[in-house]
């Protein structure tokens, strides 16, 4: 069914034939109040009001998708739906929007959800989705270089063959050790071998040292959210364009850092939040309606997804796109297949804490982030301040610290204490200068990449219902996974014929 074509039955039909309980009715106390809360603004009056059992509820008619989220994957959908000429209706359960893609201020300084740097600006999928549907395009700056901290020693990250064969923070001989398992790597890739299910452990050289094994660790932690030993190798050769379809380009094996200087990374100036803010000046007028706090508790299917139940109301629409955690389907879908509920209860998620700094000194002279390996958890520093000046204070610093990995059910006082005591352990005079600080304890990504985990997927058991985020697709990371899961959703959702 095409997402423009008639609903076979009426919303007040719908309304009538379902079971109206203790919920319903306590979401009603008065019905003039629950007109002026539910319609829109300025359109209360306007819309047609239908009985729902205890009252009147406003209908949201012409609306073909609903969007279950505001992060960045559900605004990204969302944009590129109306921009293609959909109705939408964003539904998020906080009074925010943007998820862990945002920022906001403390005490005089603009953080962000957790450091970031965006990738793969030249061609990769956000620079298509970009292109195809951004009105207003956020500046970002070159994220400079990479630097590794070990040993209390710093060193530029060996992007290159030549670097890495005189990079001194690892031992010569495991240099060549991992050069050799390299070139091995790059014959499976090339033969045609699938790697998706071998892990870098499994292609190391028994003989490396500590150091080394702790390096390469680190580097699956922050790119996969897995360790050595659970991360798959596919995602270290990866192609250098964002088409899964185009040739592998195999000459580096960390995607990551595919140029010097990482020169295809950038951050947005004014932080995280240049993005959000440039998707919302891209919707055309009148296509989208966000509703904030209003969580969703019902994702209704008679044939197929037509219809959410939320805290304050209820909406028709022809089609649902899910940007929460597919975990979290279960509860919103009772009767889904057993295998595919199976499947999303193998998902792990990423743990992590970060930890701000304003400082009254600039003590990061860098244009570029930290890689801090001896930490414990794991540590990536990044000063955004050195972007964007107006970041913090006038003569002021602000850096972020991300540490991961962190249990599952960890404690967080303690990792706290800990996360803090490695930032002082590694510059010890940093206390004098801290002006301001502040903690985040986030879930970067929804899924952790590691071959004895589930992952979600982008088309789900029901019609019409449609998985977006970090937990739908297997590739690269963060903003950008997002990314990509949203343009396999345009593909999908096309395929269907519902655009």
């Amino acid at each position: 069914m095409s997402l423009l074509s008639p609903k076979r039955s009426s919303p007040i039909s719908r309304i009538e034939g379902r079971d109206m309980g203790t919920r319903e009715a306590k979401r009603l106390k008065n019905s003039h109040e629950r007109i002026r809360r539910v319609c829109p603004d300025g359109l209360a009056g306007r819309l047609p009001l239908v009985p729902d059992g205890y009252g009147f509820r406003c209908v949201m008619r012409g609306k073909d998708v609903i969007v279950i989220g505001s992060g960045i994957s559900g605004l990204l959908s969302a944009l590129a739906l109306t921009r293609e000429g959909k109705k939408v209706v964003i539904l998020e359960k906080e009074s925010y929007i943007g998820g862990v893609c945002r920022s906001y201020d403390v005490d005089g300084y603009r953080v962000d959800t957790g450091p970031h740097a965006i990738t793969r600006l030249e061609s990769g999928p956000l620079k298509e989705l970009m292109d195809r549907y951004f009105k207003i395009v956020p500046q970002f700056i070159p994220f400079g270089k990479y630097y590794v901290r070990i040993g209390g020693e710093v060193k530029p990250f060996p992007w290159s063959i030549n670097a890495w064969l005189t990079f001194g923070l690892i031992p010569k001989t495991d240099r060549l050790l991992l050069m050799k398992a390299l070139f091995n790597t790059l014959y499976l890739a090339k033969s045609g071998k699938d790697i998706s299910n071998i892990t870098l452990s499994e292609v190391l050289p028994d003989r490396i040292s500590l150091t080394t094994r702790r390096f390469l660790d680190w580097l699956c932690y922050f790119l996969v959210g897995a360790s050595i030993e659970n991360a798959p190798i596919s995602r270290f050769v990866d192609n250098k364009t964002h088409n899964p379809r185009s040739i592998p380009s195999v000459g580096k094996i960390y995607d990551l850092f595919i140029t010097e200087g990482a020169t295809d990374q950038g951050y947005p100036k004014g932080g995280l939040q240049a993005i959000v803010d440039a998707i919302l000046g891209s919707f055309p007028k009148d296509s989208v309606q966000i509703r904030t706090n209003e969580k969703v508790e019902k994702i209704e299917c008679d044939e197929g997804a037509n219809g959410v139940i939320t805290s304050e109301d209820s909406y028709d629409c022809d089609a649902v796109v899910y940007s929460g955690f597919s975990s979290d389907l279960p509860r919103l879908i009772p009767d889904l297949p057993a295998s595919y509920t199976s499947k999303l209860a193998t998902i792990k998620r990423v743990n992590s804490m970060t930890i701000w700094l304003g400082l009254k000194k600039k003590i990061f002279t860098n244009q570029g982030a930290e890689m801090w390996v001896d930490a414990d958890p794991y540590a990536w520093m990044v000063p955004t301040s050195n972007y964007d000046p107006a970041l913090a204070p006038r003569g002021n610093q602000l850096v972020g610290f991300a540490f991961t990995p962190l249990p599952e059910d960890y404690d967080s006082s303690a990792i706290k204490k800990k996360a803090f005591g490695t930032i002082v352990d590694n510059i010890p005079d940093i206390e004098k200068h801290i002006d301001m600080i502040h903690y985040q304890e986030l879930i970067p990504e929804k899924a952790s990449w590691g071959i004895n985990y589930g992952f979600g997927d982008v088309r789900t058991p029901i019609k019409n219902l449609y998985c977006v985020g970090t937990d739908t697709t297997k590739r690269s990371a963060g903003v950008n996974r997002a990314a990509y899961s949203v343009l396999k959703f345009l593909d999908v959702i096309r395929s269907d014929g519902n655009l």
